[in-house]
């Protein structure tokens, strides 16, 4: 009988198995459920997933963790977490009436967290994002796409960099790092067109080399909007990034449809967020890509956006889709992924699986981590949270964390 470091059993294993490979249409409906299921762990690894009376048969331990239903840890491929400071003051503002467009047109916005985050100190700024990855850990997420942006010059950039990669050497979760420097003009930049040309070269000629050659990001993103970046500066951006041997995501159609998604798919961008204006015949053409089509729902709740976005007809038609936060200062002050899930079944009309694999699998390979996040399978990473319900109950009783355990790596945090 072999030694397993932890076993877990559940009544609902839900595996999400395969991983690795993108779901579209009705593989969006197959979680690998195994029902009374168990899985051995050995040095952090997955050695063995299936029936729970075969794993207790063929393993001992001394470390066994039941639940009412086991999934992969959750993987939110789109957050913004280093950031000081409160826009509370916007918040009230929205409830007045007023729009994000409106607060960004009176100095608000990403405008006021770039102040709020070049004043702090590097220290500061840490302490704060050990905390909310604290938060986003607790309600099951065990690996991030984290960005920068709220710098916007190199140095801040940068610093924002360095101050993830000295987070992803003390927190348990994977974090993989992205260079957001094209989240906005910055203010000292925005006078003229040349002042703008200017600032896109520095993103283009000196953030992105630097980050690069430094090895402080995988991915560039760009902030592809009216009152952000054009879809002509966009692309000459991604062009910059690959020619570094940087991948690519994007910001798009967030307020309005532009065909910015479709461009961006196209040149090989891994993942296209936020969509809310994505037409259906664009998603005929997306599909034919890997493109991950990220919905953001917690942002459209939280901006009391009606416009939820065609998350729906994306998987009815085969588009790649996945769901993440958006985890920022102003449009979307939640760390929950479950919240996000939940708010996507209730509003975007998918099904509880679908929630689940477009919050595991999908997204894992839109960051480059299929080959071992996302799923439970021989072989993976063991990163697994534990529930003290059924998977279904867990969406359906929203806003609740009903986490027992998280376990990366094998190990077991309450």
């Amino acid at each position: 009988m072999k030694k397993a470091s932890l076993i877990v059993a559940a009544e609902e294993l839900v595996t999400c198995s395969p991983g690795g490979v993108i779901r579209r249409l009705d593989a969006m409906s197959d979680i690998g459920l195994v029902h009374n299921g168990a899985v051995a762990v050995i040095d952090g690894v997955i050695d063995a997933v299936g029936e729970e009376s075969e794993i207790l048969s063929s393993y001992e331990t001394e470390n066994l963790v039941r639940a009412k239903s086991a999934v992969p840890a959750l993987v939110d491929a789109h957050t913004h977490p280093v950031f000081a400071g409160s826009r509370i003051k916007e918040y009230e503002m929205r409830a007045n009436g007023s729009s994000y467009l409106d607060i960004m047109n009176m100095g608000g916005g990403i405008a006021g967290t770039v102040r709020n985050t070049r004043n702090a100190s590097s220290e500061e700024l840490l302490k704060l994002l050990l905390e909310r990855l604290d938060r986003m850990f607790k309600c099951g997420t065990g690996t991030i796409e984290a960005k920068s942006g709220y710098g916007l010059s190199l140095d801040e950039e940068l610093r924002e960099l360095r101050i993830i990669k000295q987070a992803s050497l003390i927190h348990p979760m994977d974090i993989v790092p992205t260079l957001l420097g094209a989240h906005a003009v910055p203010k000292e930049y925005a006078s003229s067109l040349r002042n703008r040309r200017k600032y896109i070269d520095i993103v283009k000629n000196e953030m992105i080399p630097a980050a690069a050659e430094e090895g402080l990001a995988e991915f560039v993103d760009v902030f592809c909007e009216e009152g952000a970046f054009s879809i002509s500066e966009t692309e000459e951006i991604m062009d910059a990034a690959m020619a570094k041997g940087l991948k690519t995501r994007i910001h798009s159609e967030q307020f309005k449809s532009s065909g910015a998604s479709l461009r961006a798919a196209a040149k090989g961008a891994c993942s296209c967020d936020h969509l809310l204006g994505l037409s259906v015949e664009d998603i005929r053409k997306i599909r034919d890509y890997d493109t991950v089509c990220m919905f953001l729902p917690s942002s459209e709740f939280f901006l009391n956006v009606r416009n939820y976005g065609k998350m729906r007809e994306a998987i009815d038609e085969g588009a790649a889709v996945g769901l993440a936060t958006d985890f920022n200062a102003g449009s979307c002050l939640s760390e929950s992924l479950p919240m996000t899930m939940s708010i996507a079944v209730i509003q975007m009309r998918i099904k509880p699986e679908e929630a689940i694999l477009a919050s595991t699998v999908n997204p894992a390979c839109s960051i480059g981590r299929g080959d071992y996040a996302g799923s439970i399978e021989r072989g993976r990473q063991a990163d697994i949270i534990c529930l003290g319900c059924g998977y279904r109950s867990w969406l359906y009783h929203f806003g609740v964390n009903m986490i027992t355990d998280v376990i990366k790596k094998g190990k077991v945090y309450v």
